[in-house]
């Protein structure tokens, strides 16, 4: 079939695909209470819910960058759009949790083919300048909508329809914006693709699966049982092997962390999404729960926290160039923190109104959804942009897969207080790195490793 190619479409059809990817993230959060009664799940069955499809995009990421490059954007984000739509009718369909919890995890493979090409698919549709800048910045702005505007549609579906209407609302989308890529979106390749390592994809994905999975069923199954004590060894191997892999051009560079800029963005972006992100199905689990707030109720107030977030980064872009990297790095964490101590004094009162407060703060520290993009491409060699790009990326998936598993022990112990005292500890340490560059700048002889202190600035390529 002859393709027509039509830049603006390409944009249309990478932003829509964003929004879907980040609607089933957010939306599934205000169904887990309807989701765990009408499957009759326990709290393991709703964390996987929300994990398997976090784990399985935040492993998936980076190769499936490193493919599309490879073997042709058009054709794997094509790929990509057809099993998510397809795993999308199919969890619409789960008869039980452990059936939702496999088919979340393929969904989560489509949704990284599909973010894993949607930036370098804009790449090669427009030249490089303000017209390229513009179409990201569209496709960002997408998902930003999905934050803000998928507690709303979360809770009116789940409210209206029950959990199931979540996932059968992408069949339709999903279908129109397969039609339109087949249509419009031009194939591209790298002349130069990036690796793909299937021994470091299988190192990472018993690494991070195999701590998931004990994190979650550990609770459930006690600590010592061969069905905990197995997955932490396939995890203690996994990262094992991702220490020693010794390759020439690595498709995940540990070397970026020798930037101290670039560690402490990383560590900031995952901490933030831990303590941020992570608590998010806790919360519903509570405000519809013990407050008893209907779904559609409290997709209204979650949106307290969602517009803040979703303006935050929109107001900061104007002015973040004016203050120093470090310290915007560490702001996003710090409110985070602010954020669950606000929280933790205010939920005894089972009162929406006094939790307010801490949920503006908390979509305030969306601003690391600018700064976290932007610090990763200044601080690596613009030959490593793609891969700093990715492992930013991919260290805020895992940062929410990490957090629904870890916060989930202290919920299950003690309730929501415990899990507000957890996430305020881990958004502390995840500034920590942040606040040393602040308070001890690094020398100028230092940066042999890189540019610590590099500013801010738009990027003028495609983000992969």
């Amino acid at each position: 079939m002859r393709v027509a190619h039509r830049p603006a479409w390409t944009t249309a059809v990478a932003s829509a695909a964003g929004y879907l990817l980040v609607l089933d993230l957010v939306g599934v959060n205000i169904a887990l209470p309807d989701l765990r009664r009408r499957l009759d799940a326990g709290l393991s069955g709703a964390q996987w819910a929300i994990d398997a499809y976090a784990l399985a995009l935040a492993v998936l990421l980076l190769p499936a960058g490193a493919l599309a490059d490879r073997y042709g954007r058009r054709r794997m984000f094509i790929t990509g759009l057809v099993a998510f739509t397809a795993a999308s009718l199919a969890c619409a369909l789960a008869p039980t949790a452990g059936a939702l919890a496999a088919l979340r995890a393929v969904q989560g493979c489509g949704a990284a083919v599909l973010y894993g090409t949607a930036s370098p698919l804009l790449a090669a549709a427009y030249p490089a300048g303000r017209a390229r800048n513009r179409a990201i910045g569209v496709f960002a702005a997408a998902s930003g909508a999905a934050i803000a505007t998928g507690p709303l549609a979360g809770g009116a579906l789940t409210g209206l329809f029950g959990w199931r209407a979540i996932f059968l609302l992408n069949v339709p989308l999903g279908l129109a914006a397969l039609a339109v890529a087949l249509r419009s979106v031009r194939e591209s390749r790298d002349p130069r693709p990036r690796p793909f390592d299937p021994v470091v994809t299988a190192c990472l994905t018993a690494a991070l699966g195999g701590l998931m999975w004990a994190l979650i069923e550990g609770p459930h199954l006690g600590w010592g049982a061969p069905g905990v004590l197995l997955p932490l060894a396939a995890a203690g191997a996994g990262a094992a092997g991702l220490a020693a892999r010794r390759v020439p051009d690595p498709m995940i560079d540990l070397s970026l962390l020798r930037n101290r800029l670039y560690a402490a963005n990383t560590a900031a972006a995952f901490a933030s999404h831990v303590a941020g992100a992570g608590a998010l199905g806790y919360f519903s689990l509570y405000v519809q729960g013990t407050m008893g707030t209907p779904p559609a109720e409290a997709g209204l107030w979650f949106l307290t926290y969602s517009l803040p977030a979703l303006a935050t980064p929109l107001l900061l872009g104007r002015v973040a160039h004016r203050f120093p990297p470090a310290v915007l790095v560490a702001l996003s964490p710090l409110l985070t923190a602010v954020s669950s101590l606000l929280l933790l004094a205010a939920y005894p009162a089972r009162s929406w109104p006094a939790m307010v407060p801490g949920f503006v703060v908390g979509g305030l520290a969306g601003v690391g959804n600018l700064v976290s993009s932007q610090v990763a491409l200044a601080s690596a060699p613009p030959e490593r942009a793609g891969v700093a790009g990715g492992i930013t990326s991919a260290a805020k998936q895992v940062g929410i897969a990490a957090g629904v598993a870890v916060l989930g022990i202290p919920y299950r112990l003690d309730g929501l207080g415990a899990m507000l005292a957890t996430t305020t500890g881990f958004a502390v340490l995840g500034a920590l790195p942040a606040l040393r560059l602040v308070l001890r700048p690094p020398a100028r002889a230092d940066a042999a490793t890189g540019p610590d202190r590099a500013p801010l600035r738009a990027p003028q390529g495609g983000q992969r």
